[in-house]
C-alpha cells in the first residue's frame, strides 16, 4: 500500500511538472508575440499600405479581444479546469497568428489581432490559476517566476525580428512559425492527463458581488495603469528610438529587447523577494524606479550608455508589478482565483486598449517625446495607487483577528 501511494505521488508530481512547463510555454508564446509585434509594425504598415498609427490599431484590437476573453474565461474557470482553458487558448492563438500572417487589409489585421487577444485572455486565466493551485504557500514568488516566461518571450520577440531583418525574412513566415509552435503546445496539453485539484473553485457570490469589493477596484486600477504603460512602451519604443534616438532599425530593435530583458530580470528579482517584502511597498518602489528611468530616457535619448541603462531599468521596475497584483488578489480570494484574475487583468486589458492608442496618436501628431510623457504619467499614478493597497492589507488582518 505504501509503495502504491508513493507511486501515485510520484506520478502526480511528474504530471504537475509537465503541466507547469506547458503553462510556462503558453505564456512564453504570449510574450514572444508582444515582443515582435511592435518592431514588425512598420513592415506591416508598408506591406498593407496603411499609416503607422492605423497599423498600430492591431494592438488595440488584440487588447479588446483580451478584455472580452477575460470576462468570459473568468466565469468559465469556476466550472471548467484551467488546463482545458489553456488548450482552448492555444487553439485560438494558432488561428490568430495564422490570420495575422495572411491578412492583407486593415479589417483582416484587426480580426487577427482580436483573435490573438481572445487567446491571450484564456492563457492568462489558465496559466495563473494553475500556478496558484500548485503554489499556495508562495504565491508572489511563484507568480513572478511564471511571468518571467512572458518577459523571456518578449525579449526573444525583438531578437527574432532582428534575425528576420538580417535574413530578409518577411513577417508572415515568422508569424506562421509561431502558429506551428502554438499548435504543438496546445496538442501536448490536450493529451496530458489532468492534474488533481487541491482547492476546488467555489461559486462564491458571483461576478457582481466581487466587483463590490473596493480592493478589486484598486488592484484593477493599478493593472490598468501598468499594462497600459508596459504595452504602450513595448509597442512604440522601437519607433521612439528610431526618431528621438536616431538609431538604425537593428539597434532600435535591440533596444526593445533590452527593455524586455529588464522585465525578465525584474520578475526574477521579484521571485526572490516576493515572499520577503510587503507587496504594496515593493510595487510602489518598483514603479518609482521605472518612472525615474523614463525621465532619464527622455532627457538623453541619444546618449548610448545612459539611454540603454534607462531602457533596461524601465523594464526592471515594471517586472514585478503584474504578478504582485495577481498575488495580492489570490491571497484575498483563494477559492475564486479565476474570477478574481479575470476582473483585475481586465482592468489591465482596458489599459492596453487606451494607452498604446494615445501614445500612437502622440508619436504621430505631436512628438516622440510626448508618447513617453504619457507612459510616465501612467507610471507615476501607478506608484501612488499601489501604495494604497497597504490599507486593505491592514483591514484584512483586522477582520481575521476579529
Amino acid at each position: 500500500m505504501t509503495l502504491r501511494v508513493a507511486t501515485l505521488d510520484a506520478d502526480s508530481a511528474t504530471r504537475e511538472g509537465t503541466i507547469t512547463r506547458l503553462a510556462y510555454s503558453c505564456l512564453l508564446m504570449v510574450g514572444i508575440n508582444s515582443g515582435w509585434l511592435g518592431p514588425f509594425l512598420p513592415q506591416i504598415s508598408h506591406i498593407s499600405h496603411l499609416p503607422i498609427e492605423r497599423a498600430g490599431l492591431i494592438v488595440s484590437a488584440s487588447a479588446a479581444g483580451y478584455f472580452i476573453s477575460l470576462l468570459i474565461a473568468g466565469e468559465i474557470s469556476q466550472s471548467l479546469s484551467a488546463q482545458k482553458i489553456l488548450v482552448g487558448g492555444m487553439v485560438l492563438f494558432t488561428l490568430g497568428l495564422t490570420a495575422l500572417a495572411v491578412a492583407a487589409s486593415l479589417a483582416g489585421l484587426l480580426c487577427a489581432g482580436f483573435l490573438i487577444g481572445v487567446a491571450g485572455g484564456g492563457i492568462d486565466i489558465g496559466a495563473n490559476a494553475l500556478i496558484v493551485e500548485f503554489n499556495r504557500e508562495r504565491l508572489a514568488s511563484a507568480l513572478n517566476y511564471l511571468h518571467v516566461l512572458f518577459g523571456v518571450g518578449a525579449l526573444l520577440g525583438p531578437l527574432i525580428v532582428s534575425a528576420a531583418f538580417a535574413g530578409r525574412v518577411p513577417y508572415w513566415w515568422i508569424f506562421g512559425g509561431g502558429a506551428l509552435a502554438c499548435a504543438a503546445i496546445g496538442f501536448r496539453l490536450s493529451i496530458t492527463p489532468a492534474h488533481e485539484i487541491r482547492t476546488a473553485p467555489e461559486p462564491g457570490n458571483g461576478f457582481l458581488a466581487m466587483l463590490s469589493r473596493p480592493v478589486i477596484w484598486v488592484i484593477s486600477a493599478v493593472m490598468f495603469l501598468y499594462v497600459g504603460a508596459e504595452i504602450g512602451i513595448g509597442t512604440w519604443l522601437f519607433l521612439y528610438l528610431r526618431t528621438a534616438g536616431a538609431l538604425s532599425p537593428m539597434l532600435a530593435s535591440s533596444g526593445v529587447s533590452l527593455y524586455w530583458l529588464g522585465l525578465v530580470c525584474g520578475r526574477a528579482f521579484g521571485g526572490r523577494l516576493g515572499h520577503r517584502i510587503a507587496l504594496p511597498q515593493f510595487t510602489m518602489l518598483a514603479s518609482a524606479l521605472s518612472a525615474a528611468a523614463l525621465v532619464i530616457l527622455m532627457a538623453a535619448p541619444t546618449t548610448g550608455g545612459v539611454a540603454a541603462s534607462a531602457v533596461f531599468l524601465i523594464g526592471f521596475g515594471y517586472g514585478p508589478v503584474f504578478p504582485n497584483m495577481i498575488a495580492v488578489g489570490a491571497a484575498r480570494f483563494p477559492a475564486e482565483v479565476g474570477r478574481m484574475t479575470s476582473i483585475v487583468v481586465a482592468g489591465g486589458a482596458l489599459g492596453a486598449i487606451v494607452a498604446p492608442w494615445i501614445m500612437g496618436q502622440a508619436i504621430a501628431h505631436v512628438s516622440a517625446r510626448a508618447s513617453m510623457e504619457i507612459a510616465l504619467a501612467f507610471t507615476i499614478a501607478m506608484a501612488a495607487l499601489s501604495l494604497s493597497l497597504r490599507a486593505f492589507e491592514v483591514s484584512a488582518r483586522e477582520e481575521l483577528s476579529i
